[in-house]
């Protein structure tokens, strides 16, 4: 079994993050009208994150470093898929459908636990921000 060390995992997400600023820092224009434009901070990022990235791969990995685990990459995803949903499923559905898979996942409870839970703190996440802080957003699925 190969052993993929976090030291190299985080590089290689640090060098695909300057390439975005960089690529970003190109498509919106780092120099308009011959004065700094939206995208110099995103060049001068990537450009601060390239040496960081050096020093990330040139550290020797820890003795007692343990293996990558994926655990935090399927977190984001999940965090991503639920940025996605939000707008469409609206707030109640897609909060309880990721706290149900997210406490399965993350946390090994049996269903019942996992659906109790996702549901109470979908109430909770409801009258702080819909009934207290009156933020507007769609609590069910819009239909257009």
């Amino acid at each position: 079994m190969t052993r993929i060390a976090p030291t190299y995992v985080a590089a290689a997400m640090l060098a695909a993050l300057a390439i975005l600023f960089g690529v970003g820092a190109f498509k919106l224009g780092f120099w308009v009208d011959d004065t700094p434009g939206p995208g110099l901070l995103p060049l001068v990022i990537s450009l601060l994150l390239l040496p960081l990235l050096f020093v990330a791969m040139r550290e020797p990995i820890p003795r007692g470093e343990t293996p990558f685990r994926g655990s935090p990459l399927v977190a984001i995803a999940l965090t991503g898929v639920y940025a996605v949903a939000l707008p469409h499923a609206g707030f109640v559905f897609a909060s309880v459908l990721l706290l149900v898979v997210w406490i399965r996942l993350f946390y090994g409870q049996d269903w019942i636990a996992a659906i109790v839970c996702s549901i109470a703190l979908t109430a909770v996440g409801v009258v702080i921000f819909n009934v207290l802080l009156k933020v507007p957003m769609p609590l069910f699925p819009v239909r257009q």
